[in-house]
């Protein structure tokens, strides 16, 4: 007998990633059989949070359409006992919406036409439900800020401008978003000030969610840290980080960790690389392809610093593109064969952003 709620429970009791999306597939089978438009709806916001958080952000690209048809074609569908914190399924919609627009920035195969007309029918969306635009600037703020492109300081000053309603992120992430863009303009000062009540734990996420909040703000100042060369605070926060990570896709630090301790712990880097390696090969977002491969050929560039010899023995599976029995490499092919992944990645970002920051990042690692 169909029971959503049932349904619920039992992806609910699986773990997080390809089994609770699978046990949410069959949920949402089970809802478009009976007709059950809230829970075809609900389920699949759903299936859009578990893929973006701990699964495949391409999995949530792929769903989203169809979602936002069913709530275009059923725009009073009412919410479930589940998401009441929303006026209607449709509102839920539009909050999961923003996910997509992060992701215009995440995959070069989102063209920028299409990019540019989902962020104007969010717009369009917004107006017509009766919220303001602050979270359209504040995801434009983030898409052309990918690109060193000046229109995202013009975006975020919009952003900053408009008040917070109902359809805004929560006030702690706005926070952190400010603190990030303080950080990226070497103003250390105005973020550690912004930072004071996430640090505190007076403004978090939700109860919850208690140390989100308080790891973004870590992983923004990692960064900050990696840009400026200051390894020793960078060893600080990684240590943080990896203590308290969750899971979550958001929170996995690897290519960070990887990158930073090449230039102070190369065994450490290496036994990172060696963790991640498999992970990273069978990544589908072209965003973490390029970081990821960006990262290590930083740990090879450094390991040839490093190594007396020309190679290293690492136990690749046979399905690594350059396997060797005897299990011995030589550094600078392994450089070579992540450089190349990273490269391809770059001038397609670059391509369809009309820039070429994705590839001078790269250059600048040589």
């Amino acid at each position: 007998m169909y029971n959503p709620v049932v349904l619920r429970q039992k992806y609910r009791e699986m773990e997080h990633g390809k089994a609770r999306m699978a046990g949410i597939r069959a949920a949402i089978e089970a809802a478009d059989e009976h007709k059950d438009i809230s829970y075809q709806i609900y389920f699949r916001t759903q299936f859009c949070e578990e893929s973006t958080f701990y699964g495949d952000d391409l999995d949530m690209v792929v769903m989203f359409p169809e979602m936002l048809s069913l709530a275009d074609r059923n725009p009073d569908a009412p919410t479930t006992q589940f998401n009441r914190g929303y006026r209607n399924s449709y509102d839920h919609v539009l909050w999961i919406y923003k996910w997509l627009l992060e992701d215009c920035g995440s995959f070069y195969q989102i063209s920028m036409e299409d990019c540019q007309r989902f962020f104007e029918d969010y717009k369009r969306r917004c107006i017509a439900f009766g919220y303001n635009l602050r979270p359209y600037y504040e995801y434009i703020y983030s898409f052309y800020d990918n690109m060193d492109d000046p229109r995202s300081d013009e975006a975020f000053a919009e952003f900053y401008r408009l008040p917070h309603d109902g359809n805004c992120n929560c006030k702690a992430c706005e926070r952190n978003l400010e603190i990030e863009y303080y950080l990226k303009q070497d103003n250390l000062e105005k973020a550690k000030e912004l930072s004071k009540e996430i640090e505190n734990y007076s403004l978090i996420c939700s109860a919850k969610e208690k140390n989100r909040a308080w790891l973004r703000l870590k992983k923004h100042f990692l960064h900050y840290y990696l840009r400026h060369e200051d390894y020793g605070k960078f060893v600080e926060y990684s240590r943080l980080l990896e203590r308290y990570m969750n899971g979550e896709r958001e929170f996995e630090c690897w290519d960070d960790f990887l990158k930073g301790y090449a230039c102070v712990d190369i065994g450490k880097a290496l036994k990172i690389y060696k963790k991640c390696w498999k992970d990273w090969m069978e990544e589908r977002c072209p965003a973490d392809i390029y970081e990821n491969n960006k990262s290590a050929c930083i740990f090879f560039r450094e390991l040839k610093k490093v190594r007396k010899g020309n190679f290293i023995k690492i136990s690749f599976d046979t399905d690594f593109p350059l396997y060797q029995e005897n299990g011995k490499y030589r550094i600078e092919d392994l450089y070579q064969f992540h450089w190349k992944r990273a490269k391809e990645v770059a001038e397609k970002f670059d391509a369809r952003n009309g820039t070429n920051s994705y590839c001078k990042g790269l250059e600048e690692i040589t």
